[in-house]
């Protein structure tokens, strides 16, 4: 079957956005957010979500729930490191919990597209806007996570500049949705077919 590739939905922020609502917990289309985010991940070996809290509601969907090993709320990256850790897996498949739209059976194509480029990481391209968190992340990187995350150089975009390249356009007319605050998923909800 190959290398072992586990989902990661990545849901443990402070919401800042939310006024501390936890924003895998808001409703889009009738369903919690995270709900939209692990239904991309079906049919990997293992799917784990990161959250720092709620561990409860998060369990209760039936998935490991993993909190970030570091203090102080890092960002992304320190998810990432935790499940790489303690997955152990050769690769993740990470899906943003505030990010929907991605088709069925994108997670496979960006597999399929990392091993033919034999990149560490391929995020999506969306139009012109790099989703960089919603990708293929070789478990390659988690020496270059760790470092920038002990230097607390927590951007993504800085970590996965040398293989920019490698993102995967979503198909013609294909776009992603980002309910990153409240108003974006109020709209999101009023346009909602």
């Amino acid at each position: 079957m190959g290398r072992v590739v586990a989902g990661l939905v990545l849901a443990g922020g402070l919401s800042r956005r939310f006024d501390g609502e936890d924003k895998g917990l808001q409703r889009y289309r009738g369903r919690p957010l995270i709900e939209h985010a692990l239904d991309l991940l079906q049919g990997l070996d293992e799917v784990v979500i990161s959250a720092n809290r709620h561990h409860e509601r998060y369990a209760g969907l039936g998935y490991p729930v993993v909190a970030d090993q570091r203090q102080d709320y890092l960002g992304p990256l320190s998810g990432i490191e935790t499940a790489m850790q303690q997955t152990g897996a050769d690769a993740l498949m990470v899906v943003p919990c505030d990010v929907v739209g991605a088709l069925d059976g994108w997670m496979g194509r960006l597999i399929t597209h990392a091993r033919e480029l034999e990149s560490p990481w391929v995020g999506t391209l969306d139009g012109d806007r790099l989703q960089p968190l919603l990708g293929y992340w070789s478990s390659q990187l988690l020496p270059l996570i760790s470092d920038a995350l002990d230097k607390k150089e927590l951007r993504v975009m800085r970590l996965i500049a040398p293989w920019i390249d490698a993102a995967l356009p979503l198909p013609e007319g294909e776009h992603l949705l980002n309910l990153n605050t409240p108003q974006a998923l109020a709209e999101a909800q009023t346009t909602a077919g």
